[in-house]
């Protein structure tokens, strides 16, 4: 949680930097082309059934939010029409007017000629397309992002009575079959431009900790591949962009877990104002802790280290907990509320304006850093399951 907010740090990847910005967007139909003298480079017609009298839009992302690049009112009978003109390769949303918010999201290039042949209720995952080169595999896309969310909301029901542990396997296997199915799209295809959408599925949007560093691969070659093809068009260069920012990212992160990395020294006062030192727990495996009494995923989190801690206290493992409680008052109320049974207990008092949060890259609580008996970082943000599971490699 920071000030508040329960996420962990973000790795900054957004949909508008590798959509690729379009800087300028023009309003266009068929008099406007003629009438500012622009040629029609793009044409998208087709029928989408139970869709008459509604309007249709072809929207882009900008800087200035979604820009109308054109719009047509769909006949009575579904059928639609129109002319546009797009200035390069890029993202655009194609909408329908209905109370669903239908929404389609195309890779377009000019000269594109597409159509759509569908029924209302299917335009969003079954819409039919065809003419260009994508269609089949982007068809496939919607179809795989379907299942995917299908079993997110599943999950989040939970009707079968899970455990939490069963939840978070479950979701991290369709996950994983949901980022394979893209990244074999990519690779099958290095050059087109339905990339775009399949690789923002590969991004490490939430930190390394479940990302599969096998697309750092994929991305690589994806990055390379555009930036030959698309030479001098935005996408291009914001992907070459966003894999640099990625790969330094990485390489960050495995310096921080890989136990090449001293653990930099935290020296605070104990709740009786001693000062207590990491480093004095050299020689152990030490869980660094930071948490607050404030925090609410901290307080479920708890348990869990009380059981790591009991389970292995006596084979060389301990605990370091750093609050990040303002009021000293309520910090000590959490430690016998939670009743924390380790005796490094530290804090400074300055919340998240100590310089803790930065030396040790962390922006959101609960967050665990395990340390080696020689004071280096072999693992970050480890909760749950995960941090058992790490224990039980070290000392099973």
């Amino acid at each position: 949680m920071k000030k508040q907010a329960w996420t962990r740090q973000q790795i900054g990847i957004t949909a508008g930097v590798l959509l690729g910005i379009l800087s300028i967007i023009w309003w266009i139909s068929r008099s406007e082309i003629e009438k500012n003298g622009l040629e029609e480079n793009l044409y998208i017609s087709g029928q989408i059934s139970g869709a008459g009298g509604l309007q249709l839009f072809l929207e882009a992302p900008s800087d200035r939010g979604i820009i109308s690049v054109a719009q047509t009112e769909i006949d009575e009978d579904g059928h639609f029409e129109f002319p546009a003109n797009i200035p390069g390769l890029g993202i655009y949303n194609l909408r329908i007017s209905d109370l669903n918010g239908s929404t389609l999201w195309l890779p377009l290039k000019p000269k594109d000629e597409l159509t759509l042949n569908c029924r209302l209720q299917d335009f969003s995952y079954q819409p039919g397309l065809k003419g260009v080169s994508w269609s089949k595999t982007y068809a496939k896309l919607l179809l795989e992002t379907k299942k995917f969310e299908n079993k997110q909301k599943s999950l989040q029901t939970n009707t079968q009575g899970l455990t939490q542990e069963q939840i978070s396997n479950r979701y991290q296997m369709a996950k994983k079959a949901y980022e394979q199915f893209c990244s074999n799209a990519i690779l099958q295809d290095l050059n087109s431009p339905l990339n775009i959408l399949l690789s923002m599925n590969l991004m490490p949007t939430t930190g390394f900790e479940d990302w599969d560093a096998t697309h750092l691969q994929t991305l690589a070659k994806l990055s390379s591949a555009y930036a030959k093809h698309y030479a001098g068009q935005k996408p291009s260069e914001n992907m070459q962009a966003q894999y640099t920012q990625i790969e330094d990212a990485f390489f960050a992160y495995t310096q921080m877990t890989n136990g090449t990395m001293t653990a930099p020294e935290i020296s605070l006062p104990d709740p009786n104002g001693k000062l207590i030192n990491l480093s004095s727990l050299k020689g152990k495996y030490v869980l660094i802790d930071f948490w607050a009494s404030w925090c609410g995923p901290c307080k479920i989190e708890m348990p869990n280290v009380i059981a790591a801690y009991n389970r292995y206290k006596n084979k060389g493992f301990d605990v370091f907990s750093v609050s990040l409680d303002e009021d000293k008052n309520k910090w000590v109320a959490g430690i016998k509320t939670l009743a924390m049974p380790w005796p490094n207990q530290v804090n400074n008092n300055k919340g998240w304006n100590s310089e803790l949060p930065q030396q040790y890259q962390f922006d959101g609580i609960p967050y665990t850093v395990l340390i080696n008996p020689d004071g280096k970082i072999i693992g970050t943000n480890l909760r749950g399951q995960k941090l058992l599971d790490k224990l039980a490699q070290i000392f099973e």
